[in-house]
């Protein structure tokens, strides 16, 4: 795992553990099985574009709903934005 992939996992499962309040997520935990609907989405969303300096659209969290999926996503939007 690449060290930027590596900080961009801890990061969103810090957030996701912020926003959801639950302890032990896994990379491929659901978001929505958790708990989370289009509000904390929101919120997600919001504090993961602070932390990260890059735009998170609502769609991404909708469209990749596990830690594993939008830390590769987000990956993805970085290298794109570099």
């Amino acid at each position: 795992m690449s060290e930027l992939r590596a900080g961009l996992a801890r990061t969103v499962g810090e957030t996701w553990h912020e926003v959801l309040g639950i302890d032990g997520i896994g990379p491929d935990d659901d978001f929505f099985d958790l708990g989370g609907d289009s509000m904390v989405a929101a919120r997600l969303s919001a504090l993961l574009e602070e932390r990260l300096g890059i735009e998170v659209p609502l769609l991404t969290v909708f469209d990749n709903p596990t830690v594993a999926q939008l830390t590769a996503e987000l990956e993805s939007a970085h290298a794109d934005r570099n």
